[in-house]
């Protein structure tokens, strides 16, 4: 039996630096870094630390196209496996 939830796949946005410094958010990146620890530990949640299971993007990487490709990710995750829970 596995320590860990298999099933379990999550999108984190942390926006912190943006293009346009007066919508920067950098607490944003603490919170989801902070979120994905929880996710993670086996005390907890116990997803499991890989790319397959969360996906974190932050700063640069959460542009339109970075979210939608992230979403697209977490959608065929879902529709993957009907025992997926996604977050």
């Amino acid at each position: 039996m596995s320590n860990h939830f298999d099933h379990g796949h999550a999108l984190l946005i942390g926006v912190g630096r943006t293009a346009e410094p007066e919508y920067s958010l950098p607490v944003t990146v603490k919170d989801v870094q902070a979120l994905k620890a929880v996710l993670i530990d086996p005390n907890l949640c116990a997803y499991l630390d890989d790319a397959e299971h969360i996906r974190l993007l932050q700063n640069e990487q959460t542009t339109r196209s970075g979210i939608l490709a992230g979403l697209a990710w977490l959608k065929e995750k879902a529709a993957a496996n009907p025992e997926a829970t996604s977050d």
